[in-house]
Formats: C-alpha cells, sequence, structure tokens
C-alpha cells in the first residue's frame, strides 16, 4: 500500500472518529441533563422514587459509563493512528512492521473496551448477569 493511500485512509478513520466522540458526548450530556431533569421534578413534587425509577436512573448511569469507555477507546485508538502517521512521514519502510503494531493496538484497545461494557453493564443489557447494580441504596 502506498504511503498517500494510507496515510488518507488512516486521516479518514480519525475524522470519522472524531465525529463519533464528539456525538457520544452530547448524548451523554443530553443523558445526564435527562436524569437531572427526572431528579428535579421528583424532588420539586415531593415524590419517592419506586424500584422501576431507580433502575431506569441506574440504566442512566450505564449508559453515561459505556459512552465513556468508548470515547476512552477512541481516544486511544486517535492516539495510535497519529503516533503511526507520524513515524509514516518520517520513513516509509516502517509501514509493514508498524501496521502489525498499529493492528495490535487497536485490538487491545477493542477488548479493553469490550471488557468495559462487560463491566459496567450490570444486568442492564443481559439476564446472564445475576448480581444487581448495587448504585443506590
Amino acid at each position: 500500500m502506498e504511503f498517500c493511500k494510507t496515510e488518507s485512509i488512516l486521516s479518514s478513520i480519525l475524522a470519522i472518529l472524531k465525529h463519533i466522540d464528539e456525538v457520544q458526548c452530547d448524548v451523554k450530556e443530553l443523558s445526564e441533563r435527562s436524569a437531572i431533569s427526572f431528579h428535579h421534578f421528583l424532588e420539586q413534587h415531593s415524590l419517592q422514587p419506586d424500584e422501576k425509577v431507580l433502575q431506569a436512573f441506574q440504566y442512566q448511569d450505564v449508559m453515561k459509563q459505556q459512552l465513556s469507555a468508548v470515547s476512552e477507546a477512541i481516544g486511544t485508538i486517535e492516539q495510535s493512528i497519529n503516533i503511526y502517521l507520524h513515524a509514516l512521514s518520517h520513513d516509509e519502510m516502517m509501514l509493514g512492521e508498524n501496521i502489525d503494531k498499529l493492528s495490535a493496538k487497536l485490538m487491545r484497545s477493542l477488548q479493553v473496551a469490550k471488557d468495559k461494557q462487560e463491566a459496567f453493564s450490570g444486568n442492564a443489557l443481559e439476564s446472564k448477569h445475576h448480581e444487581s447494580l448495587e448504585f443506590f441504596e
């Protein structure tokens, strides 16, 4: 693969990742605002949240943690690609060796993101989790 093609593809990937991260930040902020609004509503009307409302707040917290984990993974991937692009611009001969290293780093980032998803999701997403979320006591 030629240097220019590689640089173009990786730059496109960086632009896509940046856009995804910006959208996730917006979603995370809107989710937080929503939870705060519901919390204020409950307080203003002196309502006690029932089990389902508490569970909804827990789900909101899980979503926020998931989005943060994805943003962290995106940051790691962006950093790896930028390092690779910098090295590539200095020495095209490094292409073969470094693409393998980049691929390994990207796969590690993916695994970290998957591990965090599993750790954060509790029983919110799958019934295979037998322990309950204990954010509110």
